[in-house]
């Protein structure tokens, strides 16, 4: 009751209204909470591809929902993949900065295959993306 009447908490503690109509009351504000168009208005604030494609009839509401919540979740996928590479690659990284690491490089030691000035130069453009990134999102 408390998630869709907590209004009327206080009126059934001092007897106003009893528990049966505040249930009542609870049970009605969840089913509007739940209507079709209070759903396709959310969709629409989320995802407004897929409420378009529920408009035209292209997707039900439960399918375009369904959709949605495959999409959060393999973006939360997507995100938690791309930080742990980060995690893994970039410490390291600046760990062998102002060592001899680099100079001692080897290229006959390569496990998948050696790192050319090529690899090099992407992997300076991607350090300078991932600062921009950063300053953008406001990271430390």
């Amino acid at each position: 009751m408390l998630l869709h009447a907590a209004d009327l908490v206080e009126a059934v503690i001092n007897g106003a209204m009893g528990l049966d109509e505040a249930y009542a009351l609870a049970r009605e504000n969840k089913a509007k909470a739940n209507s079709a168009e209070v759903q396709l208005a959310r969709l629409r604030e989320e995802d407004p591809e897929l409420a378009e494609r529920v408009v035209e009839g292209a997707l039900t509401l439960a399918g375009a929902w369904a959709e949605r919540t495959e999409r959060v979740e393999e973006d939360k996928r997507q995100r938690r993949v791309a930080t742990r590479l980060l995690d893994e690659l970039v410490p390291p990284l600046a760990q062998a900065r102002g060592t001899r690491t680099f100079a001692r490089y080897d290229p006959a030691f390569a496990g998948s295959g050696p790192i050319t000035r090529e690899t090099i130069a992407h992997a300076m453009t991607a350090l300078s993306e991932m600062d921009q990134v950063w300053q953008e999102r406001d990271l430390p």
